[in-house]
């Protein structure tokens, strides 16, 4: 598969920073995501009165 090769030139080029800097990618790609889902949102909880 293409996938080990991959795998396998990432850890030996990066080597343990390969996996901080995968949890950093996975949490800014979710932090991302919850803006963009609250920016869209339509309900506020201030009260308009």
């Amino acid at each position: 598969m293409l996938v080990t090769p991959v795998v396998e030139t990432l850890v030996s080029t990066f080597g343990p920073f390969l996996i901080p800097a995968t949890l950093f990618i996975l949490g800014a790609i979710g932090y991302l995501f919850l803006y963009l889902l609250t920016r869209y949102r339509t309900e506020t909880y201030t009260a308009d009165e």
